[in-house]
């Protein structure tokens, strides 16, 4: 019979809530040495995502940040050349959201960074641990997402 203490649920989602603070912090790194900031990084990610010219309003969204903060991250990346606005011609209040050829090129440079520096972050655990974290992420996702 083991005597290990298995951890609650609340030992759990602060363990979560913990490596979630150090990996933002972590992963921002070799932007911030660059002077990119992070919430920068994330919008021109998000709209790359999203596709096609999406709607700032659906990006604030998906981003969960408030109208101040994507207008000031916008109003920064337009600055520096990196995104553009554009008039929705099916609503005069909405703004779209283009990339430019130079946020392109920031676009791949920050996905290079991102793929190494993913990499040397989870190259602590070998194979087997990382299938295994993998799978249980998308477990706790699976569940989490069907009850909210």
């Amino acid at each position: 019979m083991s005597t290990e203490k298995i951890p609650t649920g609340e030992e759990l989602a602060d363990a979560l809530r913990r490596i979630t603070h150090v990996l933002r912090r972590y992963a921002g790194a070799p932007y911030a040495k660059r002077g990119w900031p992070t919430a920068q990084v994330q919008l021109l990610l998000m709209v790359d995502l999203l596709g096609d010219r999406p709607r700032m309003g659906e990006v604030k969204r998906r981003l969960g940040v408030t109208g101040r903060a994507i207008t000031s991250a916008v109003d920064a990346l337009e600055r520096d050349g990196l995104l553009r606005r554009e008039p929705d011609p099916t609503d005069r209040r909405a703004s779209l959201l283009a990339i430019t050829d130079a946020g392109r090129r920031r676009l791949a440079e920050i996905e290079r960074i991102q793929r190494g520096h993913a990499d040397e972050t989870f190259s602590v655990l070998d194979e087997n641990e990382r299938k295994t974290l993998l799978e249980l992420l998308s477990r706790l996702e699976e569940h989490v997402a069907a009850r909210a």
